[in-house]
């Protein structure tokens, strides 16, 4: 039997309810999801533990205190290390999202179907306007519908960019396109746990802003890593909101480094992570605490030696 762990991103609050509603309304509910902070803010704490009992949610919050910057790629790791850390079976597949956006109501089972024969899932997302994303209709969500009008030529679009992913798969058997690409978003893939352990997780050598991902790709596909294409039917609604991102890709922090040639398993990752407060983690549901831990150094179980229990 299949397990998807979700780990979902975030360093605020902006959002992360309506994509959390997006978990509890999935026609295949997640059998674990973390939620995991580049910050130690207590407002994040509190809207989990409302969200837990709002949406019948068991949630699995971890966090650090800031450090003097963003660190993504350690805050997808911290997940991996908690995941990694408890009691999830080693065949798990682990479905990430950022915390502002929420996945249409299949999602998840489409993760899984495309899952059971690829390493990686490539997803993607809908960009909705700050109009929708005030005019978000949580009550479509909840019966199964998008939360805004899709216009038809996002929808044109999605399916130009699946057809183009699907042409670069076939192009990738015979060495004929970049080696990072298809690539994946990080606000929307999926990897089977052995092949996240082997390549170990994302490089936290990347700090600041973008090409992470496109990282994570490269390395993934030299691993051996296959993937399937779930670019139309796998997607999140990305809320809108100020961007960080450069507005000139080659301009992004980690660009400099995406360039170097660098190997399949990172150095500093889900082991050998970058130095950094011990994450604590707590689990929330019903609107309760039911368990707090503190991750050992190594993210190899708690500070007292044992396993976690994430589960309900």
């Amino acid at each position: 039997m299949s397990f998807l762990a979700v780990a979902m991103m975030t360093h605020t609050t902006r959002h992360l309810r309506r994509s959390l509603m997006g978990l509890a309304y999935q026609s295949r509910r997640a059998d674990c999801i973390v939620v995991s902070c580049d910050n130690d803010l207590a407002e994040i704490a509190e809207l989990l533990r409302r969200c837990s009992d709002e949406f019948g949610l068991r949630l699995v919050h971890v966090a650090r205190p800031k450090q003097n910057e963003p660190r993504m790629s350690q805050v997808r790791n911290n997940a991996a290390r908690t995941l990694l850390a408890s009691n999830i079976p080693s065949h798990a597949r682990v479905v990430f999202f950022d915390g502002d956006c929420c996945p249409a109501p299949d999602t998840l089972r489409v993760h899984e179907l495309h899952g059971s024969k690829a390493g990686l899932v490539v997803g993607f997302r809908f960009d909705l306007t700050p109009e929708q994303t005030t005019a978000f209709d949580e009550d479509a969500m909840k019966h199964g519908r998008a939360p805004a009008e899709i216009p038809a030529a996002a929808h044109a679009a999605l399916r130009s960019r699946d057809a183009r992913y699907r042409r670069q798969l076939f192009l990738k058997r015979f060495g004929l396109t970049k080696a990072h690409k298809p690539k994946v978003l990080s606000a929307n893939f999926s990897v089977a746990l052995p092949l996240l352990t082997a390549i170990n997780g994302f490089d936290e050598e990347f700090v600041g802003y973008g090409a992470e991902d496109d990282d994570f790709s490269r390395r993934a596909y030299r691993a051996g890593g296959r993937a399937s294409i779930a670019v139309r039917d796998a997607v999140v609604y990305h809320q809108w909101h100020e961007t960080r991102a450069p507005q000139d890709w080659e301009r992004a922090p980690g660009v400099k480094r995406f360039k170097l040639a660098l190997p399949a398993r990172c150095i500093r990752g889900i082991e050998n992570e970058i130095e950094q407060p011990p994450p604590q983690v707590v689990v929330f549901e019903r609107g309760r605490e039911l368990d707090r831990f503190a991750m050992s150094t190594t993210g190899t179980h708690n500070a007292l030696g044992e396993r976690l229990d994430l589960l309900p």
